[in-house]
């Protein structure tokens, strides 16, 4: 697994951030790691990778043959 340094903290977000920590019963490291997480899944997402996403949703969903499914309706409405 990667890691990182984090140099030059502000005594001032590094206390708030060990606040944080104790408060969601996490480490330090933990509560950094959380937080950049939530912070980067955030971002907006590229439009090409949000269509990708899209498509391979669509290609795991069953085949549906909407001729057959208007006839159903048709005939619930008979």
């Amino acid at each position: 697994m990667a890691s990182i340094t984090i140099r030059n903290l502000p005594p001032r977000l590094h206390e708030q951030l060990k606040t944080a920590a104790r408060r969601h019963h996490r480490s330090l490291q933990n509560e950094i790691v959380a937080c950049l997480t939530r912070y980067v899944e955030a971002l907006p997402r590229p439009k090409a990778e949000l269509m990708a996403e899209a498509a391979e949703l669509r290609a795991r969903l069953p085949w549906v043959d909407h001729a057959l499914v208007d006839d159903y309706k048709r005939a619930g409405r008979a």
